[in-house]
């Protein structure tokens, strides 16, 4: 029982909301939010200029109190700036799998706690570029809003990872980790991992696990409607956004699964 941890699903906004504004995370869509003239973020391992998959805005109170008091000093949301929680992919799906897959050091996407202002970017000659280069070929993700997000149930480790526990099936059935997009609580796992070895930050790491669960972005088995943008990032398995413990600016892409 000590492994509970609570979990929040989300509450989408209606369909016909393409805007982030005072929600909380906007899935897929057109709109990057960056810094003051950073460059659109390209991939690693093929050039092609990344898409949003999520960002999440850590300022805004229809985020959960539990997960914003994870996010390193995050700015208040009454000064046309946000801090995010970013996750831009490569649309190749090739390249997903191969880089997350089997080599992190081949990276297709970005993650990263950022602190944006609310407005997007004026387009630039770049900018303008790279919008074009991806309506010419795969084009943007679907949009989604998630308006808010809802308590879960209190999730317990998956029983791949239930290792000498000895929880009684009927807790585990009422703990078990559920699958789709939501955050905190705890990963679906598989049999196999694929993750960056250790925090590139240098010094001491004093917790163990080092590692944080934050976002749960699902697969490709999940039947929910709204995860058709979440899919993509999937294809071998379950995929989160996992945080340093110690150095919680330090975010990873991880999946699991049984491939």
């Amino acid at each position: 029982m000590d492994f509970l941890t609570q979990s929040f699903i989300p509450v989408y906004a209606d369909p016909t909301v393409k805007q982030l504004g005072a929600c909380s995370m906007i899935i897929g869509g057109a709109i990057l939010y960056l810094k003051p003239d950073e460059a659109w973020p390209h991939c690693a391992t093929c050039g092609h200029p990344l898409v949003p998959l999520v960002q999440l805005n850590a300022s805004s109170e229809a985020t959960p109190a539990a997960f914003r008091a994870l996010i390193p000093s995050p700015i208040p949301v009454d000064r046309n700036q946000a801090t995010m929680v970013q996750l831009f992919v490569c649309p190749h799906e090739d390249c997903y799998d191969t880089s997350t897959g089997y080599s992190t050091n081949t990276r297709s996407w970005l993650v990263r706690v950022a602190t944006v202002p609310m407005l997007p970017p004026v387009n630039g000659t770049a900018q303008s570029a790279a919008r074009a280069k991806i309506e010419q070929s795969t084009g943007f993700l679907p949009v989604h809003v998630v308006e808010a997000w809802a308590a879960g149930k209190e999730e317990t480790l998956d029983q791949e990872l239930c290792w000498g526990q000895d929880d009684s099936e009927e807790f585990y059935a009422a703990h078990e980790p559920e699958p789709g997009l939501k955050l905190l609580g705890h990963t679906v796992r598989g049999k196999y991992y694929c993750s960056d070895d250790e925090c590139p930050r240098a010094g001491p790491h004093k917790h163990d696990p080092g590692r944080r669960e934050l976002i749960q972005l699902g697969d490709l088995h999940c039947e929910w409607g709204e995860d058709e943008a979440l899919g993509m990032m999937a294809t071998l398995g379950n995929t989160w956004i996992e945080q340093c413990v110690d150095h919680p600016e330090v975010l990873t892409l991880t999946m699991s699964g049984n491939w």
